[in-house]
């Protein structure tokens, strides 16, 4: 039998099914990052891109798919998921590059294990089962008229539906009804106790349900398993709510309530909802909100983070709006950018948490919150105004010292900026006075309302001085070009596409523009575009610089002018794409002196040679007309 171990805070863990082995190691092994060891990736839209390294190209064509975890090559054909590409690369067969990737995750494998090792392995299966037999009976007891669970639900606006896709049930006001359902089960009493079923009196005489007169919730793995239970009581003992103890199955620090069910349905812009409670999660998902998860009864651990970085890029927290709901949120905002997750905040207004929320306003009002949630920064910042008195000028200057803590920290200089601004507005302070304070000059950081000229962003010359590659040169041409006039924005569209640039940041800027009126940019009375207006921080700002420095002296409103610069692109991409083909057909001319004549091998060959030299033949006469 084929297993693995991985040490989590101490606690070995153990599986002893193949697929949930594999699953497992691809799982701690996102993809993006695995192949981000080997090459630069770049972000293209959902996805990610960059040189394929099976084969010599110049132009990127090896795109990578987070949310299937899988990649593909265009240009040599080359795919598949984290496992296929470490094969190919490390020139490992199947079984050493699982192994591989197990011990990039940290994961001990082992392939013979003692007698012991597959008890406990037998062990934790039979504690699942165990507790799908027990989310099975708690259902079960929703059927009975003399329960109040089902009142609870519906009074709480559940349907039927959803309590049934939830799983939700009731435990009964009783000391043994669980215990002796399982027991009837074939499970030992030391079993129900070991997997935090029943409770044992103080003298260790007598067993009992642990979970009585309660509604509850069966808690998932992300794999669907159900590994645990939170419940809720319907009168007023104590306590409130009450979840299954840690054990080898469970973990409330390292799982999430209801990632099963969001991590289907997390879209491609990859955002999960963090709430605090089930009704809340439950809730939303009923209105049709299904990328939401929750804590598990604590503060989000980092653990926590780590798995949600395996589904999310972005994170929307959803916490209570009191002082210890405040301090969660900032403590979960640290927890979530340390595993490279870009969170914001719900601002839900005088509603104390989402399940309110949404069932007072819809789902609409819902998404509207969640499309306009707060920045984390200008949460860090907002948070702590309200430790100061914004009419008293001490605490005014004491806030923009203190505040300079979390504004130094910004990377993004566009971002930076927007945030000096910020606290400009709210504390009535210039914001030259804030940059000096910040150690920072107006020249680097210009304000929004500078007069300089429409399509100056960062200081350039009248020249540009260097040219480090011609193509890359002209491709900026058409960009400035196109921020710079209304007509040229107009008339590329027609004539080029996305894939013609070769740049990652060209073609981010060239769909931000090319249809400006349905995208919200500012656009300046002489019709020209910001550079400030379209940046953002998937941008490379180094490239941002060579934009700005670059000086065209067109008159833009003669249409041959603007053809000439459309022109020149559109034949440099000619010369590219001619220049693949010629690559493509010498290595299948080589690859053809290697094959018997006549063989089916040779045909197929045959035929793929013949299919380029009429691309290129095509090409050329494409090439002609610049």
């Amino acid at each position: 039998m084929l297993s693995f171990t991985y040490l989590d805070r101490r606690k070995l863990i153990y599986m002893d099914d193949i697929k949930d082995i594999i699953d497992e190691v691809k799982a701690r092994n996102d993809i993006a990052d695995v192949i981000s060891d080997y090459l630069k990736l770049t972000p293209s839209g959902s996805n990610y891109k960059g040189l394929c390294p099976f084969h010599h190209e110049k132009t990127p064509s090896f795109s990578v798919n987070t949310s299937k975890q899988i990649f593909k090559c265009f240009g040599c054909g080359a795919g598949g998921d984290v496992i296929n590409f470490i094969m190919r690369k490390e020139n490992l067969d199947f079984m050493d590059s699982v192994k591989f990737l197990a011990n990039r995750a940290g994961i001990e494998f082992n392939t013979n294990l003692d007698e012991k090792t597959k008890q406990r392995l037998a062990k934790i299966k039979r504690y699942q089962e165990m507790h799908t037999e027990a989310a099975r009976y708690f259902y079960s007891q929703l059927d009975n008229p003399n329960n109040p669970a089902l009142k609870y639900f519906l009074k709480r606006g559940l349907d039927v539906k959803t309590i049934k896709r939830f799983g939700l049930g009731y435990s009964p006001d009783s000391w043994d009804s669980l215990k002796n359902y399982l027991v009837s089960k074939g499970y030992s009493l030391e079993e129900l106790f070991d997997a935090g079923l029943v409770s044992q009196n103080k003298n260790k005489t007598n067993y009992y349900d642990k979970f009585r007169n309660r509604v509850m919730f069966p808690i998932f793995d992300y794999k669907s398993n159900v590994i645990g239970f939170g419940g809720r009581v319907l009168d007023d003992s104590l306590p409130k709510y009450l979840n299954s103890p840690d054990s080898e199955l469970f973990n409330k620090r390292n799982n999430l309530y209801g990632l099963n069910y969001a991590r289907k349905s997390i879209g491609h812009d990859k955002t999960l909802i963090l709430v605090e409670g089930y009704m809340d999660l439950i809730s939303l998902h009923q209105f049709g909100i299904k990328n939401v998860v929750a804590t598990l009864g604590t503060a989000l651990t980092d653990n926590q983070a780590v798995l949600l970085k395996r589904f999310a890029d972005n994170m929307i927290l959803s916490y209570d709006s009191d002082d210890a709901g405040v301090n969660a949120s900032l403590r979960a905002i640290g927890i979530l950018e340390k595993q490279g997750i870009k969170p914001k905040v719900l601002n839900l207004g005088s509603y104390k948490d989402p399940d309110e929320f949404v069932r007072a306003n819809g789902m609409n009002a819902m998404l509207d919150r969640i499309d306009t949630a707060i920045e984390a920064n200008q949460f860090r910042l907002d948070s702590l105004r309200k430790s100061y008195n914004m009419d008293d000028k001490k605490d005014v200057i004491a806030y923009i010292k203190e505040s300079s803590k979390i504004v130094k920290r910004i990377k993004s200089p566009i971002e930076k900026d927007y945030y000096i601004e910020y606290l400009s507005s709210i504390t009535g302070t210039n914001s030259d006075i804030i940059r000096s304070e910040f150690g920072m000059t107006f020249r680097n950081y210009p304000r929004r309302d500078d007069k300089k000229p429409a399509n100056t962003f960062l200081h350039r010359p009248q020249k540009v001085s260097v040219v480090e590659d011609g193509s890359k040169f002209i491709e900026l041409n058409l960009i400035r070009a196109m921020l710079d006039s209304r007509l040229v924005r107009d008339t590329v569209p027609l004539k080029i596409s996305l894939e013609d640039f070769s740049d990652e940041n060209s073609k981010k800027i060239y769909e931000k523009v090319s249809n400006v009126d349905n995208k919200g940019i500012k656009v300046s009375k002489d019709g020209s575009i910001k550079l400030e207006d379209v940046y953002s921080d998937d941008i490379d700002i180094d490239y941002i610089k060579k934009l700005g420095r670059v000086k065209l002296n067109v008159e833009f409103n003669d249409l041959n002018e603007v053809d000439k610069i459309i022109n020149s692109f559109m034949r440099e991409s000619s010369e590219k794409r001619l220049e693949e083909l010629f690559k493509q057909q010498e290595i299948l001319e080589n690859r053809r002196k290697t094959i018997k004549n006549n063989s089916q091998e040779a045909k197929e060959v045959d035929l793929e040679i013949m299919e380029i030299a009429l691309k290129i033949v095509a090409e050329n006469k494409t090439l002609k007309k610049f």
